[in-house]
This record gives structure tokens, sequence and C-alpha cells, in this order.
């Protein structure tokens, strides 16, 4: 497969979210990489757009992972229900402390 369509994958699984595939994906361009004699001019400036292409992909997907890790830390640490109102800004209900059970 040229470094081309690897490219062109890695895009598309970037796009899908299917981050397992980048690494099978990833080799195979380190491998074409190796053997890809000099381009010409519009087949190199074409490849450096999708590479750039891509470190712009994978550095949304790096930042949606760690908010998502932040989001389930949070979740998982946090001793208050978190709501949302109307206009979509967040509220806590609550402390943690109190329970509807130790009322009765």
């Amino acid at each position: 497969m040229a470094i081309e369509d690897l490219l062109d994958e890695a895009r598309d699984a970037l796009l899908a979210g299917d981050l397992a595939a980048l690494e099978r994906i990833g080799t195979g361009i380190e491998a074409q990489a190796q053997t890809l004699s000099l381009p010409d001019k519009a087949t190199a400036e074409r490849l450096q757009q999708k590479a750039e292409r891509n470190a712009r992909l994978l550095e949304a997907a790096a930042r949606g992972v760690k908010a998502a890790l932040g989001r389930l830390t949070e979740i998982t640490t946090s001793p208050t229900l978190t709501t949302y109102d109307s206009r979509g800004r967040r509220a806590e209900v609550g402390d943690g402390t109190s329970s509807a059970l130790g009322r009765f």
C-alpha cells in the first residue's frame, strides 16, 4: 500500500475513532517512509498536507481522550451530583454528606 493511501487510512481511522488501528497504520507509514524515493514537488506537498491534517486530527483525538479521562475521574471522585440547567450551565446538587434516607 502506498504511503499516501496509508495517510488517508489513518485519517479515516481517526475520524471513526478507531485508535487501535493507528498502530498498524503507523507501522506501515514508517516502513513506506524508509523506502520512499524523492518525490516530485506536487507529491511532496500533497504528502505534507495529509501529514499535517493527520497531525491536527491526532491532536484533537488526544484532547478528546484527555477530556474523557478527566470527566471519568471527576465522576468517580465527586461526592456531588452534577446536572445542567436549561442554558447548559453546570450545577451541583448537594454536597454528598446528606442523604434523603437519613431523614426517616
